[in-house]
């Protein structure tokens, strides 16, 4: 029995292939794309294909009768679609797969952030100011009652699950430019049928106010929750992103977790029946700590939590397998694990580009460029996808990189150029 991994340009999935693959386990790994970064580890001794990810009854099709062919191999979300659909289809897939699945109901609660917000309400948990489809109409009119709007605001989807436009959010400084933006998020923003006609209310959009905290204080609270609501967590905090304002972690600096948040994410876990892995972010703003994102899933810097002490591949496969012994023993070893106190995680390929192009472009100065290229030197440090042992990925991840910029050269210039 081994285990089948999908999304294998998720840098999660390259981690969980490396954990499993060094722990004597087999893995198969299917994708989409042939090419996609962690089909090239060497701990996949199989490659597959499989349906598109947009067409998902032929993907849970595919599944079932892979799962039928190969019984006991676990099947995990690498993502918040898989992660929303395994759930959903939990039924179907559980009779093929060993799963570690909770409900769609526990999954897409956490997914979606107005059903997430009003979680944290019944758990304690801070979130930033938030207003809904109903504030915005009552915002961008003439009404004299219209409730005050903090700009700047933040305008996204209410989930990334099915959306079929992949658009994270936009920020509006003021209220001609709400308008305009509301106006082309309604354009934009649309959720493939299996997701909508489920949740028709899904693509309302969210008003959120924007922190400049948010752009250099994010926190990373990662882990596991077993099904007896058992929690272990590691910490950290995203150090630089790409694009700075709403963009993708570059740079991380382990840190001890705050046990009180610790404790309000076992709550809110418990309040809406989830267990498994788990990563949650938070914007530090003085003494504020507003959760932004939970999720339900294996995340992109998870490698990170595996080098410290806490191997979340081998505790998913042990509670899906019912090996509850087995189970806390994993979670007693990464609560007794030491580091060295200057654990830091980072995409060193992705990392030298930004300094290169934002030094040159001035973006960043000679003396911020200077820092960031000594900020890990001397430092225990994990990479996203560069491992001695396992050099195929990071040559793939970077000729994907080059592929990407040559199809989309603005999106390049905008994000790692210009900084926007």
């Amino acid at each position: 029995m081994g285990v089948l991994l999908l999304g294998a340009d998720y840098y999660g999935t390259l981690a969980a292939a490396r954990a499993y693959g060094r722990a004597g386990i087999k893995v198969a790994m299917a994708d989409e794309r042939r090419q996609a970064r962690a089909l090239w580890s060497r701990h996949v001794s199989e490659k597959l294909v499989h349906p598109p990810l947009s067409r998902p009854k032929e993907l849970v099709d595919w599944l079932v009768d892979w799962g039928t062919k190969n019984p006991g191999t676990l099947l995990y979300p690498p993502n918040d679609h898989l992660a929303w659909l395994f759930a959903a289809e939990r039924e179907r897939l559980s009779k093929a797969f060993a799963m570690f699945s909770p409900s769609e109901d526990a999954v897409f609660t956490l997914l979606d952030k107005k059903r997430l917000h009003e979680a944290c309400a019944r758990v304690g948990i801070d979130v930033p100011l938030t207003l809904g489809v109903a504030d915005i109409a009552d915002a961008t009119s003439a009404s004299a009652s219209r409730r005050e709007v903090p700009f700047p605001v933040l305008l996204k989807p209410r989930t990334q699950v099915y959306l079929t436009g992949g658009i994270k959010g936009f920020i509006a400084r003021d209220r001609a430019e709400l308008d305009a933006e509301l106006a082309r998020f309604r354009q934009l923003v649309a959720f493939d049928p299996v997701l909508a006609e489920r949740h028709p209310d899904i693509a309302e959009p969210m008003l959120q106010q924007y922190l400049p905290a948010a752009e250099t204080s994010i926190a990373s609270v990662s882990g596991f929750v077993s099904a007896d609501g058992a929690i272990v967590a590691r910490g950290a905090m995203k150090v630089l992103q790409r694009p700075r304002k709403v963009g993708i972690g570059l740079c991380f600096e382990g840190r001890s977790p705050e046990p009180h948040l610790v404790d309000k994410l076992a709550a809110l876990c418990k309040e809406v029946g989830y267990h498994g892995a788990f990563e949650a972010e938070f914007i530090v703003n003085g003494d504020e700590r507003l959760l932004i994102d939970f999720n339900p899933r294996f995340y992109s810097q998870m490698g990170f939590d595996i080098a410290r002490g806490l191997s979340l591949p081998m505790l998913v496969l042990r509670s899906a397998r019912g090996e509850h012994a087995a189970v806390k023993d994993e979670l007693a070893r990464a609560r007794d694990w030491k580091g060295r106190g200057d654990e830091v995680y980072c995409h060193k390929t992705m990392l030298d580009l930004v300094l290169g192009l934002q030094g040159f472009s001035g973006q960043m100065t000679r003396d911020e460029v200077r820092r960031w290229r000594g900020w890990h030197a001397g430092k225990s440090v994990t990479d996203a996808v560069r491992d001695p042992e396992d050099r195929m990925p990071a040559v793939v991840d970077a000729a994907e990189w080059v592929r990407h910029f040559a199809r989309h050269p603005r999106s390049f210039v905008r994000s790692f150029v210009l900084n926007r």
